[in-house]
């Protein structure tokens, strides 16, 4: 039935975390038979991600909005920093996984008053927006500073959250918390960041009361949380009393004996440099399109038609990413995605010329170039999640779950550090090599250089905007199928290792402090 194959596309016939043996000869596998009885806990699941991409799309909404009022590209590097806690997380996760209250539950201990947390946290934020974006000029510091406190308490959600899903699912149904990650967080940044902007550009909603909103959804979701019996599904008894008898000195411990491992060693090699190919097509292409003059509202509807692809994406995908080599998928698709990234020069240097007079309705929406720029959105949207999934799924089967969520928090530590360093240091070094040029007149006129602080902010203030040149953009775009190429001969041998032989190799000897 459609409901069958539905169920199986899902599933994907994952195998198990402890079934993972890295053979190539053979796939560990169970069969889905069992899912209804973890459908409550998928729910949560999907809630639990969901919401935490919520506040990451208003952050990206809040970016949107500091380039359209005349951000740098190194303003947008001090604000990118706000989003470091999921990079940094593991520094408390031994906490979040030991400090506890036994009659709550190790898991809704801190989920609870996380959720409460970062819902009071987005109400402070909406009562303040007025003075720390305006035309005038910005407080980008005071909002990074607030958008990092409220990462920190995401990240502190994600540690709890991904140490609950690996007791919340049965045995057979493990591998489904990457795609509850995957497809969550998406839908949640959808919601927050393609929502706010088209609903902004028609004047239904502010910034100030969309946050407020999901100030008050945050409050009403610990009642969910609250609700929900903390049970392992499949956790036997001697797991459960070593881990509440693990102190936070002892969790410590056990975080630093897991990185110590050879494997996580030369798997966190790979996750720290797997971005850098990549770093200039994913984070500056919509600040340029922005910068020429794209509607945010226009790049927004864009994102909502690609929402399809990046959540039921994951799902297909995962009968190949459910095996006992996941990341097989990733070398046999990185190179694509090395030259579908150039993708990224052509859309920025093909923006129409009236581009301007569409946004103000005195000229037609250019629907040829919009899907192209849609086509090549959703290819490399599709392979990056492809990869994304993959390496989530590996990270589940390798995850030790007598350890809770410091194994799997610290993957995702690396996974997330590899990233934004990238990010962070890709708009600074852009904004440093890049000709600055005070910019009016409907983007003809050249008025001088506002590379200086000061003849910036008097460029923005006059109503022009301060643009940099395009340069350094392409130059770094064209090099990432050179780079992508030589990270691959490079890490793809430590990947097909790190995919061979059993689960041992991934395990902590002997677990400290207990």
């Amino acid at each position: 039935s459609a409901a069958d194959l539905l169920e199986g596309k899902l599933l994907g016939d994952y195998a198990t975390d402890d079934d993972y043996d890295g053979d190539d000869s053979k796939s560990s596998r169970k069969k889905s038979g069992g899912f209804a009885k973890d459908y409550g806990s998928v729910a949560l699941l999907l809630l639990l991600y969901t919401l935490q991409g919520v506040p990451m799309g208003l952050s990206a909404s809040v970016s949107f909005i500091l380039q359209e009022k005349g951000a740098t590209y190194a303003e947008q590097g001090i604000f990118s920093l706000a989003s470091w806690p999921f990079s940094l997380k593991i520094l408390w996760a031994p906490i979040v996984d030991s400090a506890y209250f036994r009659s709550v539950g190790q898991r809704r201990s801190w989920l609870i008053p996380l959720q409460i947390l970062v819902g009071l946290s987005l109400l402070y934020l909406s009562n303040h927006l007025g003075a720390l974006i305006s035309d005038k000029g910005s407080d980008v510091r005071t909002l990074a500073g607030i958008f990092f406190w409220i990462y920190a308490l995401l990240a502190s959600q994600d540690i709890a959250v991904d140490g609950w899903a690996l007791t919340m699912l049965s045995r057979e149904n493990v591998g489904l918390a990457s795609t509850c990650n995957s497809v969550g967080q998406t839908a949640g940044f959808f919601v927050s960041f393609t929502g706010f902007l088209v609903l902004n550009a028609y004047g239904s909603v502010g910034l100030g009361g969309f946050i407020t909103f999901w100030g008050a959804v945050f409050l009403t979701s610990a009642l969910f949380v609250a609700l929900k019996r903390e049970v392992g599904a499949d956790a036997d008894d001697k797991t459960r009393e070593s881990s509440r008898r693990l102190t936070v000195l002892g969790a410590y411990k056990q975080a630093f004996s897991i990185a110590r491992l050879p494997s996580v060693v030369k798997l966190s090699a790979v996750l720290l440099t797997r971005a850098v190919a990549f770093s200039a097509a994913e984070t500056l292409t919509q600040l340029k399109l922005l910068e020429k003059g794209v509607p945010k509202q226009h790049m927004a509807t864009i994102s909502a038609l690609m929402t399809p692809v990046s959540v039921f994406l994951p799902v297909y995908v995962s009968r190949w990413t459910a095996g006992a080599r996941p990341l097989d998928c990733v070398t046999a698709t990185w190179m694509y995605r090395g030259f579908v990234a150039l993708g990224a020069s052509l859309v920025v240097l093909y923006v129409p010329a009236n581009i301007k007079e569409v946004a103000s309705g005195d000229a037609p929406i250019p629907w040829l170039y919009y899907a192209c720029l849609y086509v090549w959105l959703s290819l490399y949207a599709g392979l990056n999640t492809t990869h994304f999934v993959a390496f989530m799924s590996f990270y589940s089967k390798v995850s030790d779950s007598a350890m809770g969520g410091t194994y799997m928090t610290l993957l995702n530590t690396v996974s997330n550090l590899g990233y934004k360093w990238c990010e962070t240091a890709t708009m600074f070094a852009i904004d440093a090599v890049s000709v600055k040029q005070c910019v009016g007149g409907g983007g003809e006129a050249r008025l001088g250089s506002c590379a200086a602080e000061a003849a910036k902010n008097a460029c923005v203030a006059a109503g022009n905007a301060c643009v940099a040149a395009d340069g350094p953009f392409h130059a770094a775009v064209c090099l990432t199928p050179v780079v992508a190429f030589a990270w691959l001969r490079v890490a793809g041998k430590h990947i097909d290792r790190l995919q061979k032989g059993g689960k041992a190799k991934w395990k902590v000897r002997k677990s400290p402090g207990r």
